[in-house]
């Protein structure tokens, strides 16, 4: 389970996502853009976007750090060339989505199989050895978990995904909201994402959302 933060019914953290444009532009030039474009089309609808909060949550080429040093593997482009004698997993709509077709057409990937399983699965499986690379997610903690690598997607096949937070129309106004809402801006980064994703797994009394909520805010007090 990954985790989801939640301010208030008037306040929203969510992925920012716009489709692939170019093999050639870097993701960091490609999520200006795509802020810029989105900022100004919720101005119309009197929704602020405050900001960034530092981290992404994006389909990423994933594969036990192991391996993928035996192998000499650490970019979706050298994956390319073992992909043939290999077996990659994904959710149950990831080879319908752009994102799949993206890949496909800037690396020319061709696994030897498909598989299509549940998320908590996949990275067990991976781990074990039961498959050798999936489409998992850039902030689960279950990379960490399992000592996995994400891959570098050196031609932007992937789209940029930033996690932002909205201010509702009634809300823009509100200078305290603002105020406890600014120490989180770009103040979370994919490390602490993934632990704090991983502690809300956890199945006991230190995965409670409070908990969670709670450790994260004391990393982000230490910057």
């Amino acid at each position: 389970m990954r985790l989801s933060l939640t301010i208030s019914t008037s306040t929203s953290i969510i992925p920012a996502r716009c489709g692939p444009t170019s093999f050639t532009t870097p993701i960091s030039s490609r999520a200006s853009q795509l802020l810029g474009e989105l900022k100004a089309t919720l101005a119309q609808q009197k929704i602020t976007l405050l900001g960034e909060l530092g981290f992404e949550n994006a389909y990423a080429l994933v594969m036990p750090r192991k391996r993928a040093d035996a192998l000499g593997i650490h970019s979706i482009t050298d994956l390319a060339a073992h992909a043939a004698a290999m077996t990659m997993a994904a959710d149950y709509e990831f080879f319908s989505r752009p994102e799949w077709a993206a890949l496909r057409e800037a690396y020319g990937l061709a696994f030897r199989t498909q598989r299509q399983m549940q998320p908590d699965f996949m990275y067990a499986a991976a781990a074990s050895g039961e498959v050798d690379v999936i489409a998992g997610y850039t902030s689960d903690g279950l990379i960490a978990k399992y000592d996995l690598v994400v891959l570098d997607d050196s031609r932007y096949a992937i789209p940029p995904y930033d996690a932002i937070v909205l201010l509702a129309p009634k809300r823009a106004s509100d200078s305290a909201l603002r105020s406890a809402l600014a120490p989180l801006l770009d103040k979370i980064d994919i490390s602490d994402m993934r632990e704090a994703n991983l502690r809300a797994a956890g199945g006991d009394g230190a995965s409670s959302p409070d908990a969670v909520a709670r450790w994260l805010w004391e990393r982000i007090g230490t910057r």
